[in-house]
Parts: C-alpha cells; sequence; structure tokens
C-alpha cells in the first residue's frame, strides 16, 4: 500500500517519538515500504565552515540503521535545511516528503496547548497542508 514513509525525528527527543516510530516500523515492515527519517535543521550561517546539516547527517545516518535493524527495515535518512527561521517546519517536512517521493508521513506530536490554539503545530499543519497521507500520532 505504501512505498516510501517520511518520519520527521527530533534527535535531541527520541524518547517523544516512540509511538510514531514504532507505527512507522510496522507500517514499512507489513508493506515492504522504504521509511525515510528526516531531521529538519536551521541553516543559519556559523564561525565554522560546516552547516548544522552536515553535524547533524552522521547522527541522522546512525539512527536510520539503527531503526532498520531493530524492526527489519530498509531505511533511508535525509537532513532538510530549514527554510525559513520565523516559520514551523511543517513546510520543511511536506518538501523533504515531496523530494523524497514518500506516499505516507507519520509524525509524532504532543498534546495542544494555548500556544497550538493561535498557532498551527507542526501536525496539525502537515495534516492540513501535505498531499499525501499522514498520520499524527500523539
Amino acid at each position: 500500500m505504501y512505498t516510501r514513509i517520511l518520519v520527521p525525528v527530533d534527535l535531541d527527543n527520541i524518547d517523544k517519538l516512540t509511538k510514531a516510530l514504532d507505527l512507522a516500523g510496522r507500517t514499512a515492515k507489513e508493506t515492504g515500504a522504504e521509511v525515510v527519517y528526516v531531521d529538519v535543521v536551521d541553516a543559519a550561517p556559523s564561525m565554522s565552515a560546516r552547516t548544522d546539516g552536515e553535524r547533524m547527517a552522521a547522527r541522522l545516518k546512525n539512527f536510520a540503521e539503527d531503526q532498520a535493524k531493530a524492526h527489519g527495515i530498509r531505511t533511508h535518512d535525509h537532513v532538510a535545511l530549514r527554510g525559513d527561521l520565523h516559520l514551523n517546519v511543517g513546510s520543511d517536512i511536506i518538501k523533504a516528503a515531496k523530494e523524497n517521493e514518500c506516499d505516507l508521513i507519520v509524525m509524532a506530536t504532543h498534546i495542544p496547548g494555548l500556544k497550538e490554539h493561535i498557532l498551527s503545530s507542526n501536525g496539525g499543519y502537515v495534516a492540513t497542508h501535505a498531499p499525501m497521507t499522514v498520520y499524527v500520532v500523539r
């Protein structure tokens, strides 16, 4: 049913992604899909010649390999540089899903707070604007 599943990850908060990671792993195994793990990082200039994206690439690659072993699935990693620091990362997640030809996005979210009643959450934005199926896991 699905061929490529995109899972946005924040490698500093993996403990909050367990349900989404497990759902993506099970779905990929059942359908033979590949899972693409994406981390959206800031493209802000720094004193270093390397961008945040270059620094995160090795860490994300190791994470994807660990998920492949844990779930018995094919994986791919993709570091996306954040397009606009003033917007939420939802548009960057959708762009990464399109670039990787994903037909499903599985993403974790949290219980909405006051801020989400005023501004859209990342999960809400992706679910509303993505042209592919989106599973938002709480």
